[in-house]
C-alpha cells in the first residue's frame, strides 16, 4: 500500500533525521542499530521491523504507531469522492518532471467556469488541453511556490491564457512572462464566485503557501499523505505552518499536494507522524 504514498518509511525518516539536523551515527545509536542499517533503511534496501520503527520514531521525535502504519505498509488516504464541494470542481493534472510525476489543479467555479490553474507541473500544454477539453475559462493563476518542477512552463501559460500570476511576497520569483502579484498570508483572490484564501505554509521555500476555498485546499509541497515536503528552508516552520494553517482546517478538507495523493485534514491529524 505504501506504494501509492508520495514518500515511503525510508523518505520520512530521511527527512525529519535532515530537518533535526541529527547524524546517522546519532539516530542509529538511539534506536539501537547500526549506522549501515539506518542508511539502508532511508534507501528503502531494508525493511525495518515495528521495534525499530518506534524506536526510530522517538529518536526523530515522530509518532511511533503511525510511522509503523506506514512503514508496514497498512494505511493510504481514501480516494476522492465523486461529490467533493456544491460549489467547485478540482481537476488534477498530472506530468513527468525528472523521472517524477508533478500534480498540477484546475480550480474550477462551477456556476461561472471560472478557472484557477495552481501550479504548472512545468507542463503548460497539458494544463491547456485539458482546458479546451472540459471548456472552462482560465482566470488566474496560483503559484504555491517557485520549485521549477512546479513552475517551469509559466511564461507559456501565462501567454495562451492572458491570465495574472500571483504568488507569496516572500517566495523567489520564478521565469514569467509578466509582473507577479504578491500575497500574504489571509490575502483573497476572486475565482467567479469563490474566494480563496492564501495559507502560509513555508519551510520547503522560504514563501511556500496554500490556497483553501470552501472543502479543499492545494498544499504545494509542505503536506503529503503521511509526510510533509523536504524541509529546505527551516523544518520548524514548515511543521507550524502546516499544523497551524492547514491542520486546523475541519477535518473533511480535503488537500491537493503537489506530489501523491490527495488525502484530508482528518486522515492527516490521524495518520501523518510529523504531527
Amino acid at each position: 500500500m505504501a506504494y501509492q504514498l508520495e514518500d515511503e518509511f525510508g523518505d520520512i525518516i530521511g527527512k525529519a533525521r535532515r530537518g533535526n539536523g541529527l547524524s546517522l551515527n546519532h539516530v542509529a545509536n538511539e534506536a539501537g542499530i547500526t549506522d549501515a542499517q539506518l542508511s539502508q533503511m532511508e534507501a528503502y534496501t531494508l525493511k525495518p521491523t515495528e521495534d525499530q520503527v518506534h524506536k526510530i520514531a522517538k529518536a526523530l521525535g515522530l509518532n511511533g504507531s503511525k510511522l509503523v502504519d506506514i512503514a508496514m505498509e497498512r494505511w493510504a488516504p481514501a480516494p476522492v469522492p465523486s461529490e467533493l464541494d456544491e460549489k467547485l470542481d478540482v481537476e488534477r493534472i498530472s506530468g513527468d518532471v525528472g523521472g517524477y510525476p508533478v500534480n498540477a489543479y484546475l480550480l474550477i467555479c462551477k456556476a461561472t467556469k471560472q478557472t484557477a490553474v495552481i501550479d504548472t507541473a512545468a507542463h503548460p500544454n497539458l494544463i491547456l488541453e485539458r482546458i479546451r477539453e472540459i471548456g472552462v475559462e482560465p482566470a488566474v493563476i496560483l503559484l504555491t511556490h517557485a520549485h521549477a518542477d512546479h513552475s517551469d512552463g509559466l511564461p507559456e501559460l501565462e501567454k495562451a491564457t492572458n491570465c495574472p500570476t500571483y504568488i507569496h511576497a516572500n517566495e523567489p520569483k520564478p521565469r514569467s512572462s509578466q509582473q507577479f502579484r504578491t500575497l500574504n498570508h489571509g490575502d483573497e483572490v476572486s475565482v467567479g464566485e469563490l474566494t480563496v484564501t492564501t495559507l502560509d505554509t513555508p519551510g520547503h521555500t522560504p514563501g511556500g503557501c496554500s490556497f483553501y476555498t470552501g472543502s479543499v485546499a492545494a498544499v504545494g509541497d509542505a503536506i503529503f499523505a503521511g509526510s510533509v515536503g523536504g524541509p529546505k528552508i527551516s523544518y520548524e516552520d514548515e511543521i507550524t505552518s502546516v499544523r497551524d494553517h492547514l491542520l486546523s482546517l475541519p477535518d473533511d478538507v480535503r488537500l491537493f499536494p503537489g506530489h501523491g495523493p490527495s488525502t484530508t485534514v482528518g486522515e492527516e491529524k490521524e495518520h501523518n507522524p510529523f504531527f
